[in-house]
């Protein structure tokens, strides 16, 4: 069985799903995310600010009635994201906010812009997850 990188994988699921524009900041950790969503036809639309970001992915989700999707780095990146994202949970309009964090390890230790992202996420989501393992 061949490996295949996490962010390939998760740039082919949003794919799947209908996803043909990404909004977002890149940075550490979400780069390499960006950039194999680019290599599986999504077009990436950088912005240059998280807020804004979510705001043109929940804009999109409206006008298309499709999700938009927004990429925004690690911590304070995930909390400008969660103005678009309680905007368009409020507007019943479908978005996606993908957030970076620190690896699993370092949780609860401190890590470089480490915030309860899922936690703070959940009162404005269908479904707020971290992902934990590779295996899962």
């Amino acid at each position: 069985m061949s490996k295949i990188a996490g962010a390939t994988l998760i740039a082919r699921s949003l794919k799947n799903q209908g996803i043909n524009h990404l909004f977002g900041v890149v940075g550490f950790p979400v780069g390499p995310i960006a950039a194999a969503a680019q290599e599986e036809g999504i077009n990436y639309v950088g912005m240059r600010n998280e807020q804004a970001a979510s705001y043109a992915a929940q804009a999109y989700g409206y006008m298309t009635g499709r999700p938009g999707a927004c990429i925004v780095v690690t911590g304070p990146g995930v909390v400008h994201g969660l103005a678009g994202l309680a905007n368009a949970q409020q507007n019943c309009w479908p978005m996606i906010l993908i957030g970076g964090a620190s690896e699993t390890y370092r949780g609860g230790m401190g890590a470089f812009q480490e915030e309860r992202q899922v936690l703070i996420a959940t009162p404005f989501c269908k479904f707020a997850h971290g992902i934990e393992s590779v295996r899962r």
